[in-house]
Formats: structure tokens, C-alpha cells, sequence
């Protein structure tokens, strides 16, 4: 009995012992703890804002944030039971999942679910970064079917910043989240304040099953999506650029280039390509040489060199120089011209056309050789030693020495006239040359044309003007005659295009070894070609600049390299944009062997604007026909619905797909196609009664020429 009652007495000890550490916690730490369990069944929720879109100049994306999904399981689903739902499922489950995304073989997903079960693991990933309309397959997979809780499916919604048009002036767009500081790089570093708009807040409470919900949504802060930044680019030019760069860095096997497209009146950049080789002997824009990499810029510099002296009055374009045979020297160093032999007695007009090293050397040297300052005041004074200060980042200031430098020499003169020991980035050449374009108004390059939010234009960006005026009139009417001469007469004769005027300059300059001067150990140079101008020379409206590093040594100047592709880019500028065009008139009675442009085929309210704005007379009674043809009558056009009946089917050869489809659509046809181009064939045959049909095959091809009936103006 003694043994019970010590057992009684311990009992009643430890329940006395625990009801009063009940009332502890409830009343001397009930209210602490009470507000730490609130604070882990509730929760703040960051949401995210949509970053902004990058678009080109006519509204297409370059950059946008796209919805994406990781793609998980949990293997070890507390509801995925019995067991028998994981093993009867796992091969189907793996078997889909190969078959969707093709990366691995069903063995290789089957193992590594099985690893990760019977390892206890909750959470094994099994593809990054898949596309909603994978997300909705992989629902419908077996054993995902059945859910998160009793499948194991885990997708996770990340977001993607992708680019519809590829690699297409992704040195310019830029990339988020590399670098030191995160966002560094393009037009994505310089916007990002804009693009990634603020991010949202609100307060979630848990609930049963370990889901969250919102503990008020009036409490909520809506997130605010970024702004679109609508740049310059212009997509067409751009892939031209980038094309025509690429082919000669190839055929060449140059190590890197640039070409940057600029609009002269506003400094709109329209096309800037960066191409560098890498490892694997292919070419990627690894660098955004056009603003970053700060050069001898070789002969392209001596056009300032000359306008300064023309500025001052030192010379006019008769004056002459001797350049003797090839080789002439100053101090302890010889300055040499590319022709063999020499030129002899040169115009100052003729050293710019044959761009001479000696003929601009001693020009330059004759006139300032007392007064070096004062050929550096008149090149600050024109501009050329701006800094851009771009939106884009990267872009370095000019270096320009001037006399008190402890690298200035008695050769340095001489040596800057024609280009060296001093070094400017290939944008800010073109700024330069953009300026003589522009009637002597040196504008900022610019990137982005404004923002956008939600398809409203909420800021324009202005042209910036960094100097009113680079010279006077007098010089800057010289310096123009300068650069055409050069395309008529000179180094650049090769790019003499037959439809318009290009005036610009060429340059060819020996790259710098650092401290081994302008030769390797064995003797050899390496070569930067550049062509730089604007068009057409007679009303500029576009300046460009190519610059091609180290081309191979069978050809390496200036017009050859870098002159062909600023031809390509502007061939392709001067074929599309109709502002270079006159507006075309026609007579009313068309000159002998003189024929009409074939027009073909098309929706009415298509073909119909296009004849007026080309100012073609257009007759036919038509207001309502949805399809027409174009049949040449006398100096304009008739329009004729097309088919004869509408319950027959129209003749549609000469059609392209876009404006035959909703054709037939409206008849209820099914069509098949073979081949591309334009309609050549149909089956049935035009005329075939509509009733009873289902299908219409159409062949389709680029070779056949569209034969247009033509119909005689009444008298002829």
C-alpha cells in the first residue's frame, strides 16, 4: 500500500507539474506565442511586375518576357497511393515525357524517377524553362494527370526573356543579370529602370493542405508592369547589315567588324551589327565593337585634318604638295604612300581623293608645325572631341593629344594628320561625318525612339545636339566635294553606284602591337579597313561606317573590305524606302515599247490604294468585290472582280497564298498547296461549279511569269 501511495503521490505531482506549465504558456507567454503562430501561418507575397518589351522602330518585339515553366515531381507524393499508382504508371509516365521533349530516352527519365523514390526525395527536377503549351501536354502525361498531390506534378512559372528574332542586334538589345552589377549591357541595362516597372505586394494566410490565399485582396498592391522601349532599330536593315558583315568576315577571315546605320537628321542608329570570331571560327556579337572599341582610325581622319587647315585658310583645295615617290621623312621616322612609286605632285583636292599619307603629313606638318595648339584648338572646336555619353553603356571618350603630353613627339603632328596617335571609336567617326551630312550639325546618336505603355506613346525621345555648327559654310561646302570626289575619282571609284551619289571616305590603317609598334616579331602588319559616308551625296539622308579588323593579307583596304558592304547596306536602303524616289508620274498615252508594271492579283482594298498612290488611273466600277485583277488599260489599270459567277470558282493564277486563301475560305474549300511563290495551276480549273466541292489543290512556283491580259485603250 505504501508503494501505491508514492506511485499516487508522483502521479498527482506531474499532473499539478503540467497544468501549471499549461497556465504558463496561456498566461505569461500566451500573447508572444500567440503572435509568432500568426506570423508563420501568414506570409507576405512579393508579386512580380512584367518587364517591358524592347521593340523595333516599327512596333515588332526584339525582346519580351515570356510565361515558362520548371517542370518537377515529387516522386514520394504523400497521395500518391497505393504504391501500385507509382510503378503502374512510371514506364508511360517516361515513355511521354521522351517523346515530348526528345532530350532523353523513356530509360533515362524511368531511372532517375526511380532513383530519386527510393532515395525519399521530394522534389527532383526533370526540364527547365518548357513552354505553356508544354505545360498543358505534360497535364495529360499519366500519373501527372492525376495532380499535384496525387501525380507528383510540380510545375513552377518562371519568366523568360527571349527574342523572336534570335541573335538579330543582340550585342544592342542587351541581357539582363551578367556582370558585377547585374544589368549592364544594351539598350536591357540602360532601361532597366523603365522596363522592370515596381513589383506588387499582398498578405496570404495558410489554409489546410499547406495552400495560400489571400488574407484581403483590398489590402493587395497591384504590381506595375514595365514600359516598352521602342528603339531605332529597323529590323530589314538590321538583318541586312548584319548579313552583309558576316559573308565578308568570312570570305575574309577577318576577326571582327562593325556597321552602324544612322538616319542624318535625327541620329536615329537604324542597324548596328558586331561581329567578332571565336574560338570555333564562326562569327557572334561578342562585343559592341561600333561603340567600345576606341582605334587609330587611319585615314578616315584626314578629312578633320583638312578642314581644319581649309577652316583657318591655310590652303584651298588648288593648293599643291609634293609627296615625291612613295616614302618621305620626318625626324627619325618615314611616312609612306600605299601606290608604289608615288604620286608625284598632288592638289590638296587629289591628296584626299588618293587619300596620301605624305601629301596629308606634310600639308598638315607645313601649316601648324610653329603652332601644333592651335590644329588641336580647331579640332575641339569642330567637335571631334565630344564624348557621346550614350545611352548605351561602354562608349569611351576621344583621345586626342596635344602638345605637352608626355607622348607628344615631333612626329606626332604629321602623324595625326593621317590618322595616328590618336584614337577615336568607329561611332564617333560617324558622328563626325554625320555632321558634314547634316548640313554641319553634329546630333547624338540615339537608340530608342521613346516609351510605350500598353501600346500608348507615354515619352518621345528628341534629337540631342552636341554642336549647331562644325565649321563654317565655305569648309563644310569643300569637305562635301571632297567625299564625293573621293567615290567619282578616287580610292572609293569602285562604289560608284549608277542610281545614286555616294560620297564618303576609305581608310586603311596598320593595328598597333602595343609596346612592338605596327609589326610582329617577324616583320608582319596587320590591317583595320574602314569605309565611312552617307547618301545620297546630293540630299543626304542615311550616313554609315564599316569598320573590318585584321581582313587576310591577299586583300585588306579600305574600298575592297569595308567599301563592300557599306555598298550592300545602302543598295538595300536606296531599293526600299521610297522618301529616295521621286514620285512617279505617268503620261496619259504611253511612249512606244513602253509596257505597264504587272500588278497582280489581290484583295480590293489593297490593290486599289497602292494604283492611286502611284498616281495610275484606275477604272471599273468596284466598290463591295472582296478579290480583283489589275488588267493594264492604256497608261492605267481596269479592275475586275475576280471569277465570272459567283457560284463558279475564280481563276486564281497569279496569286500569292495571302490574298487566294480567304478567297476560297469564303467558299467553304479546303485547299491543298504545292510548292511556294505564286499560283500557276488549280484543280479544278477556274469556272468549275462551287456546289459539291470540298477541296481545291493549288501549285504553286517562282519560275512561271504571271501572264497579264492587257486590255487596248479605246482608239489605240
Amino acid at each position: 500500500m505504501t508503494r501505491i501511495g508514492w506511485i499516487y503521490f508522483l502521479l498527482l505531482l506531474a499532473a499539478l507539474a503540467i497544468t501549471g506549465q499549461v497556465i504558463y504558456i496561456q498566461v505569461v507567454q500566451g500573447d508572444a506565442l500567440r503572435r509568432e503562430a500568426e506570423q508563420i501561418s501568414q506570409r507576405s507575397m512579393i508579386l512580380p511586375a512584367t518587364r517591358g518589351d524592347i521593340l523595333a522602330d516599327d512596333g515588332r518585339a526584339l525582346a519580351s518576357s515570356v510565361p515558362r515553366f520548371n517542370l518537377a515531381i515529387d516522386p514520394n507524393s504523400k497521395g500518391m497511393k497505393p504504391d501500385s499508382l507509382f510503378w503502374n504508371n512510371i514506364e508511360p509516365l517516361s515513355a511521354g515525357l521522351a517523346r515530348l521533349f526528345g532530350d532523353h530516352t523513356a530509360a533515362y527519365y524511368s531511372r532517375i524517377i526511380r532513383q530519386a523514390r527510393k532515395a525519399g526525395k521530394k522534389y527532383l527536377i526533370l526540364k527547365r524553362n518548357i513552354s505553356f503549351e508544354e505545360s498543358e501536354k505534360v497535364r495529360q502525361l499519366p500519373l501527372f494527370n492525376l495532380g499535384k498531390y496525387k501525380g507528383g506534378l510540380i510545375l513552377e512559372r518562371v519568366t523568360s526573356r527571349e527574342r523572336p528574332y534570335d541573335l538579330l542586334a543582340s550585342r544592342t538589345i542587351g541581357y539582363l543579370n551578367k556582370g558585377s552589377s547585374g544589368t549592364v549591357v544594351g539598350l536591357e541595362g540602360a532601361y532597366d529602370h523603365e522596363l522592370k516597372g515596381r513589383e506588387g505586394l499582398r498578405y496570404e494566410h495558410r489554409i489546410g493542405g499547406g495552400q495560400w490565399i489571400p488574407v484581403s485582396l483590398d489590402n493587395a498592391i497591384e504590381p506595375v508592369d514595365g514600359k516598352d522601349v521602342v528603339s531605332t532599330i529597323n529590323i530589314k536593315f538590321q538583318d541586312v547589315a548584319e548579313q552583309a558583315l558576316y559573308e565578308l568576315l568570312q570570305s575574309h577571315q577577318a576577326d571582327h567588324g562593325c556597321a552602324v546605320l544612322m538616319k542624318v537628321a535625327t541620329g536615329e542608329v537604324l542597324a548596328i551589327a558586331n561581329l567578332g570570331r571565336t574560338s570555333d571560327g564562326n562569327y557572334h556579337e561578342n562585343f559592341n565593337y561600333a561603340i567600345g572599341e576606341r582605334v587609330e582610325p587611319g585615314s578616315t581622319f584626314k578629312l578633320p585634318a583638312i578642314m581644319a587647315a581649309l577652316e583657318d585658310e591655310y590652303v584651298t583645295l588648288d593648293d599643291t604638295v609634293n609627296t615625291f615617290h612613295g616614302a618621305f621623312k620626318f625626324y627619325d621616322r618615314y611616312v609612306y604612300d600605299s601606290h608604289k612609286g608615288g604620286f608625284g605632285v598632288l592638289t590638296v583636292r587629289q591628296v584626299i581623293e588618293k587619300s596620301s599619307n605624305i601629301g596629308m603629313a606634310r600639308l598638315i606638318d607645313r601649316c601648324y608645325h610653329n603652332n601644333p595648339q592651335h590644329f588641336i584648338d580647331r579640332l575641339y572646336a569642330m567637335g571631334i572631341d565630344k564624348p557621346l555619353n550614350l545611352d548605351i553603356l561602354g562608349d569611351p571618350p576621344p583621345r586626342i593629344k596635344k602638345p605637352g603630353d608626355p607622348d607628344w613627339w615631333g612626329t606626332t603632328l604629321p602623324w595625326m594628320a593621317h590618322g595616328y596617335e590618336l584614337e577615336l571609336t568607329p561611332m564617333q567617326i560617324l558622328t563626325f561625318y554625320n555632321a558634314i551630312a547634316n548640313n554641319g550639325k553634329m546630333v547624338k546618336p540615339r537608340f530608342v525612339k521613346g516609351l510605350r505603355d500598353h501600346s500608348l506613346m507615354v515619352r518621345t525621345t528628341k534629337t540631342e545636339v552636341i554642336k549647331n555648327s562644325i565649321c563654317s559654310r565655305s569648309t563644310l561646302k569643300l569637305a562635301r566635294e571632297l567625299l564625293e570626289g573621293v567615290v567619282e575619282r578616287g580610292t572609293a571609284s569602285n562604289l560608284r553606284p549608277k542610281y545614286y551619289k555616294i560620297a564618303g571616305k576609305t581608310g586603311t590603317a596598320v593595328i598597333a602591337r602595343n609596346d612592338r609598334g605596327y609589326v610582329d616579331d617577324a616583320g608582319n602588319k596587320a590591317y583595320r579597313a574602314s569605309f565611312v559616308g552617307y547618301f545620297p551625296a546630293d540630299h543626304p539622308m542615311f550616313s554609315c561606317i564599316v569598320v573590318i579588323s585584321r581582313p587576310n593579307m591577299r586583300e585588306y583596304y579600305g574600298n575592297k573590305v569595308a567599301g563592300s558592304v557599306f555598298q550592300t547596306i545602302a543598295d538595300k536602303v536606296y531599293a526600299t524606302e521610297l522618301a529616295l524616289h521621286p514620285q512617279l508620274t505617268v503620261p496619259d498615252v504611253l511612249p512606244a515599247g513602253q509596257r505597264l508594271p504587272v500588278v497582280r492579283p489581290g484583295v480590293w482594298n489593297e490593290v486599289s490604294p497602292l494604283l492611286h498612290d502611284l498616281n495610275f488611273k484606275v477604272s471599273g466600277n468596284i466598290t463591295s468585290a472582296f478579290s480583283v485583277t489589275a488588267l493594264p488599260q492604256g497608261s492605267g489599270y481596269r479592275l475586275e472582280p475576280v471569277g465570272t459567277a459567283p457560284a463558279q470558282l475564280p481563276d486564281l493564277r497569279g496569286f500569292g497564298l495571302k490574298d487566294a486563301l480567304p478567297v476560297l475560305e469564303n467558299l467553304g474549300l479546303k485547299v491543298k498547296i504545292n510548292g511556294y511563290g505564286f499560283i500557276t495551276a488549280q484543280t479544278p480549273a477556274a469556272g468549275t461549279p462551287v456546289r459539291g466541292l470540298h477541296q481545291i489543290q493549288l501549285e504553286l512556283s517562282v519560275n512561271e511569269e504571271y501572264k497579264a491580259t492587257v486590255i487596248p485603250a479605246a482608239g489605240s
